[in-house]
Order: structure tokens, then sequence, then C-alpha cells
């Protein structure tokens, strides 16, 4: 007998669900069991089964969305269990059951296949079903005879099949977009866990905070990580950094890109199509195979959604800043399955902080998704020209070793200085469901740029130790492709043990070749003021290519995640097989050099819940970078061995509204190529550096309207034994720390505003391996105010309030970046619809 709809006090309404199955045939759902204590609790579990960062959309009129609803919690528990049914065949053969009422014939077909089969009366009311012929299975014979009719079938809790209205699951924006906080992992991670839940400390910057901020680059982004060091552009090409002391080329959604096969480009892009920028720590360094030991930085794009939405922004500030950004996305199709968006931006300025070239780029970013309950696949483009100025620079004075006071407004030698890179970027993402519990996993990146950089090279002469500039100019033209793919398996094992397992292949390859220009000009003495009396010549034409470079990369992978009681337990072992090929032409073609060598990089990791709110976590991970430096004899060097060991707790607080990330992590590095001290022309394997300290992250909601994002990463580098060549780690400050906080409250009906500040600052730090200089500790304070009417946000934004003169962190006393002096951003934006 059917149960009346029953609405609760909450405003959920729904239809019992059945109290148990009968053995045989199909069942029409009668007065469940389901209390009015406990259902929103099940209908919460069940909307999270379907992915907490999506939004639900049911098709069909509201009784069969009712029903839906209610089989859904079945569905959902059933989803971790696959039942015996979906591969029973009917006794005696196959089933048959011709056209009639769809009710009618699911009763058939539980009879004939043994199967319980159960519907919702509303979902299959007034329908009739499609012939069935010969099906092999319960399952094939309901999906041949509901073909069209807009249901589905699912297995039940225990055991059987239940038909149920469709249920579309259609793509929203993710939280990175709209908070500070965010909890669900995305490409660094393929097990599927959420972030707290990961035994790791990943640190993530959101587009919240990045618009907040009023962020233009990489390099600007990055202030908020603890232990990554960041460099704007130089001579040496595009923006790099690293973690925990060693150099990280960068992923864009978990890919390599060609900044790993020789183009110095990194991972820098314009902001606008930043949906979080991942600082992974540690075990998370192996995730592409390539490198990156300390750490990486993974960029994650924006991706379309079924919301209607039409953004435009305008940015304008110091130095002639102009920035504009459309984002546009809406579902194409009815059923809101296929859905797109285009994110274009524009930006230029009259000069930079350094008087140099104005920073200028544009982008255009279409992407394409189609999601449903079993499929979310998303394709995507990205064009991008960006042609930067270099900061602004001084150099050490090479005998009181002081760093050499000169206005950093004006540029040296020549102002039209800059780094030009130009990207195109193709990618895609497909994940499949292919039976409950097992998921197919596809990503893939095509990847080319062009860097041009037309910078001077300021140094000392070694025979009259003055100072000396050259302008040759160089460019780096490389293509790169990537794809990682892999099948992930969420199983049960009894009632308390839970496993996940991931078995997968990653593959990558680039190319690079590499330009300098015709002429180098050199100047003896250049003045580091206002250039009043040396005549620059202009840049000259590129000649042929100097150098050509080529790599591959082949991984398998496997990965295993067992839950039980309030542990989690994660393994994984990746073999991987690199291949170089070089060549030059410096005097004519010199014979192509071909490289083999391959590694093996372990990891582990435990998490233990000591409560709701405090979890302990330990990791290990051991990783392999393939040398392909030969010594004096021309046997190759051995791979760079890194051991990464961390252990620490996460703590969420104020209802999980924020979390707390602290650990202590030691990291050693062997194997790092030196020249012999003895003999200058001989290169060794040295016995590496470590680097052990503790790391905080803080994000998240403090109380109603106040939000914060905070790090402190303290370091004690280190070399495991010194030489009269190296004793001591350049470029490397003990201390990096940011808070950057912000309050927003209601005016009035239709008015919102707010304020927020932030301190961002490191230690000082060698700018040689010998320790002879030292960078200065920098220190800035920013500040913004926020104010939302009329549909319209408006963003003020001082930075550097105290005008104070910062130095970044260098490896090289002849190059010393000098931060922005105060300056001023105005951002306005508006939703059209």
């Amino acid at each position: 007998m059917e149960h009346r709809l029953q609405e609760y006090g909450c405003g959920c309404i729904l239809r019992g669900l059945p109290p148990h199955y009968t053995p045989r045939g199909a069942n029409r759902l009668t007065k469940g069991a389901l209390s009015h204590s406990t259902h929103g609790c099940a209908l919460r579990r069940w909307c999270a089964s379907w992915g907490g960062d999506y939004m639900l959309n049911l098709t069909g009129n509201v009784r069969r969305l009712l029903g839906a609803a209610s089989l859904g919690v079945i569905a959902a528990f059933g989803a971790s269990l696959p039942g015996t049914a979906m591969a029973q065949v009917a006794p005696g053969g196959g089933i048959t059951v011709p056209a009639m009422p769809l009710d009618r014939a699911l009763d058939t077909i539980g009879r004939q296949s043994g199967v319980n089969v159960n519907f919702d009366p509303d979902a299959v009311k007034t329908l009739t079903s499609q012939p069935v012929s010969n099906a092999r299975s319960a399952r094939e014979a309901i999906e041949m005879a509901i073909k069209g009719l807009g249901l589905t079938v699912i297995p039940g809790t225990q055991g059987g099949l239940v038909v149920v209205s469709e249920i579309v699951v259609t793509a929203r924006r993710d939280e990175a977009e709209t908070s500070v906080l965010v909890r669900a992992a995305t490409t660094s991670d393929r097990n599927g866990l959420g972030l707290r839940n990961q035994p790791r400390n990943t640190q993530v910057i959101t587009a919240k905070t990045i618009e907040e901020q009023q962020a233009l680059s990489i390099t600007d982004i990055l202030r908020n990580a603890g232990g990554v060091t960041a460099q704007q552009n130089s001579g040496n090409g595009g923006a790099t950094y690293t973690v925990r002391g060693f150099f990280a080329g960068g992923l864009v959604n978990g890919l390599t890109t060609t900044s790993q096969y020789g183009v110095n480009a990194g991972a820098d892009q314009p902001v606008a199509n930043i949906e979080r920028v991942e600082v992974l720590k540690g075990p998370d360094a192996i995730l592409s195979g390539f490198n990156n030991l300390g750490g990486n930085v993974n960029v994650v794009t924006k991706k379309p959604s079924a919301e209607e939405r039409l953004a435009v922004g305008f940015d304008t500030g110091s130095f002639g800043l102009v920035r504009g950004v459309l984002d546009a996305n809406n579902a194409i199709t009815a059923d809101n399955k296929l859905s797109g968006r285009v994110i274009a931006s524009g930006q230029t300025m009259d000069h930079n902080y350094g008087g140099y070239t104005g920073d200028k780029n544009w982008l255009f970013a279409p992407s394409l998704r189609y999601k449903d309950r079993l499929t979310d696949i998303v394709i995507g483009a990205s064009i991008n020209e960006s042609k930067s100025g270099i900061g602004a620079y001084t150099l050490f004075d090479r005998v009181s070793r002081q760093i050499i006071d000169r206005d950093p407004s004006v540029p040296i030698l020549k102002s039209d200085q800059y780094v030009e890179v130009n990207t195109k970027r193709f990618s895609f993402d497909a994940t499949r469901q292919i039976v409950p519990g097992v998921e197919l996993v596809v990503r893939g990146m095509h990847d080319q740029t062009q860097l041009i950089a037309r910078v001077s090279n300021v140094g000392y002469s070694s025979r009259t130790g003055l100072v000396i500039a050259s302008f040759t100019g160089s460019q780096q033209e490389g293509s790169s492709n990537a794809i990682d793919g892999f099948l992930r398996v969420k199983t049960h094992i009894g009632d308390a043990l839970k496993a996940s397992f991931n078995v997968g292949y990653n593959y990558s390859d680039g190319s690079s070749e590499q330009r300098s220009g015709l002429s180098s000009p050199t100047f003896v003495s250049p003045p580091l003021g206002a250039n009043t009396t040396v005549i620059v010549p202009p840049w000259s034409a590129f000649g042929n290519v100097l150098v050509r470079t080529s790599g591959k990369q082949q991984g398998v992978y496997g990965q295993a995640l067992i839950e039980f009681w309030k542990v989690k337990v994660l393994g994984g072992v990746r073999k991987n097989w690199f291949d170089n090929q070089s060549q030059t032409f410096f005097a004519g073609p010199s014979p192509i050099t071909k490289q083999h060598k391959d590694g093996t990089s372990p990891s582990a990791g435990i998490i233990f819940d000591a409560t709701d709110a405090l979890s302990i976590f330990a990791n290990y991970s051991r990783g392999e970078q393939a040398t392909f430096t030969p010594a004096r004899d021309g046997s190759l060097l051995p791979n760079i061995i890194t051991t990464n060991k961390e252990a620490g707790v996460k703590l969420d607080l104020f209802n999980k509204r924020a979390t707390i990330n602290a650990s202590y992590f030691d990291i050693q590095q062997d194997n790092i190529v030196i020249r012999d001290p003895s003999d200058p022309t001989n290169l060794l394997p040295g016995p590496g550096q470590r680097g052990r300290g503790i790391d905080l992250n803080v994000a998240g909601q403090l109380l109603p309207g106040w939000t914060v994002l905070a790090s402190l990463t303290r370091t004690k580098y280190a070399l495991l034994s010194t030489t009269t060549t190296q004793t001591t780690v350049a470029n490397q400050p003990r201390d990096t720390y940011s808070v950057y906080s912000t309050y927003r409250t209601k005016i009035s009906d239709d008015v919102n505003g707010g304020v927020s500040a932030g301190l961002y600052g490191r230690s000082s730090s060698f700018a040689n391996v010998l320790g002879q200089y030292v960078v200065p500790p920098s220190r800035q304070v920013d500040a913004n105010g926020f104010l939302s009417v009329a549909g319209f946000d408006l963003n003020v934004g001082v930075r550097n309030i105290f005008n104070r003169r910062n130095y970044g962190s260098t490896s090289i006393f002849t190059y010393v970046p000098v931060s922005e002096p105060r300056s001023v951003r105005v951002s306005i934006s508006k939703r059209l619809f």
C-alpha cells in the first residue's frame, strides 16, 4: 500500500522507504521506516555521495522527483556494495518481455530472473515499456525496457535493483572560486580523498583569495605559500620558484608542461583562468614523477558549470595599469549535462615599477564540460601572450659585499627589457564510472611555448673586477605532451574495512630549441642610475638553433588506501623510465647524444583520526631525478635521490569552518652534481643538502564574516658536507610567513562592505654558495577595502603601505630583485546575470 507524502518541519518532502525486500519479483515501494529524526541525515548523505561540489537537478515532475530522492538514499549505500543481480542471468536462458505497462514489465522481469526489482509507482505510472528480447541479465532487461523513458536502474542496498527517475548531476563552480578554505582535492590526488583526509601537508590558494588580493601573477599568488621562494622574470627566463629549498618546475592540472623540457617559463599565466594554486609539499612531489623532489606548484584552471553567469571586471592602478576580464558560463543543453565557459582577459601598463616594459598580456580560454551521474569530461584550451618587463634589481658591490643602493625605478642602460611568453595549451580531463565503486580517470595536455628574453646580463669582469653588461638576448621554443590514466577502485571488505586502489600509467615528452642574438654589444662600467651617456643599439635578430634537446618519461604506478577504525594507511610505488636526447650546433651539428635511465619511487603515509576534529599524520617518500650529466671519463653520474619525511597534525575549528595544518619535515637530497675541488674540469656526485623545519598553515572562517589565511615555514638548511667551492645553501631564507585576513559585513539591505590586510615576509638569505653576500629580510603590508552595492563590487587596494625597500631572495650576487614600492589598484566587477 503506497505511503502518502509527508512534509516535515524542516521543509524536506520524502516518500517512505521499504522496510525490507520480498524474495522474488518486483515491489512497489510501500510505507517505510525512515523516521522524521533520521531522514535529514540520510538525505544529506545521499547528496554527499553524488558529490558535495555539485548541484543536483532532478528531471521529471514533482512527484517523480520526490520518489527519486527517497530511492536515492537506498542507492547511495548500494553504490559501494555492487549487488549480485548485476551479473545474474535469468534461469533457463534470456529474458523476453513484450511491450506493456511498465510496472507489469518490471514485475515480469523480476519473476523471470529471480532478482528483486523495486521501483517507485509514481515514476513508472502511465509509462509503457520498450520490448525486451533475449536479455542475459535482469539489469540488461530493465535497461531495454526503460530505454528513452527518463529512468535509470541502480543497485539496491540489500541486493536487487531499483528503478528511479534519472538523476542528472550538473556541475557548479568549484568551492575555490567562492571560498578561502577548500577541502576537496583536484588533480593532485588519485584516491579521491579530500585534503583534510590526506596524510600530507598541502596548501591551497583559491581564486577567491587571488581576486581579493588583486594578484596579477603567480609570484603575487605565491606570497601566501609557506616554504616557497618565488623569483620574478629575470635574464634567465620566466618566473621560477622553489619548494622547501628545491627547484619546482610547475604543473598545470597535475600534468607537466614545456617548463620541464627546457623552456624556462614555469607555470606562469594570466590569473583570470586560475581556479586555485596548490602548493604540494613532500610526497606530492612525485605526482608527476619528474624532478620536483621537494614539492611542486600545481595550477588548476577553471571549469564550466551549469550556472548561468556572465561577469565582467575592470582594474586600474599605478604605472598605468589597465586590465579587463570577461567570464561567461552557462548550460548549453536543456538537461544541463553540457555546459560551456569562456574566459578572456587583457592587460596593459605604461611601465613597471622598475621603469622597464610594462606588463602586457591577453588570454582566451574556452572550455566545454559534459557531466552526468556517471561521467565528467572537461575539454579546454588556453591561448595567451604575455610580455612582462623584468622586475627592478640591483647587485652587490664586489669589494664591500654590500647591496648597491640605487634608485630601483630607473632601468639599467635600457628600458625595453622584457620576457615574452606565448603559450597555446589544449587539455582534457575525463572521469567515468564503469560500475559502482570503479572509475576510470584519464587526463591529457598538449603545450606549445615560446619564450623570448630581451634582458641585459650584468656582472663583474673576472679580469678587471669592473661591472660589465651585455645585450645578447635569447629565444626558447618548445612543445610537450602529457597523459595520465588510472583505474580507481573503491570497495568495502566486511563492515569495518574500506579499501581504495588505483593503478595507472603516466607519459610525457617534450622538446626545445634555443637561439641567441647574432650580436652581443658589451659595456664596461655602465651607469647604474639614469642612462644619459651610453648609446645602446637595438636588439639584434636571433641566429640559428644552437642547442636542441628532447626528452621522454614513462611511469607505471600503484597505490592502495586502507581505512579501518580511525586509521587510514596509504602506500604506493612508481617505476619511471627516462630518455634524453641532445645536440649542439655551435660549430656545426654535433653527434646526437642519447641517454636512458630508470628509477623507483616508493611512498607511504598514515593518518589517525584522534577525534572528529583532530588527526595525526605521517608520511615518507623517496624520489629519483634522472641525471644525464657525464663525468670526465664519459660515465653518467648517478641519479639524484631525495627522501621526504613528515609528521604533523590537522585540526578542524569552528564546526569545520577553519582548519590548521602543522607538521615537521625532513628532506635530504643526495648525489647533487658538484665540481671536483681538486680538478675543476671534473664533475662528481656530491653529498647533497638537507632541510628540516616546521610548516604551519591556517585557513578558513574564524567568526561570521571574518576569514584568515596564514602560513609560517621555518627551515634549517645545511649541506651534508662542504667544499672549497660551496659552504652553504643559497637563495633559501630560514623563515617565510604570511597572514591575510578579511572582514566583511552587511551595512544595509543592499550594501555590503569590508576590509582586509596582509603581511608577507621572509628572513635573510645568502646570495651565493660561499655565504659571502647576505640579502636582508623583507616585510610588506598590504590593505584592501571592499564595497558591494547595486550589483557592483568595488575593491581598492594599497600594496606596500609603508613603502619599504624590500629585496628578494637570489642565488647570484649580481642579480638582487627589488620588490615593488607603494602602489594602488582599483578593481570593479559586475555580474550581469
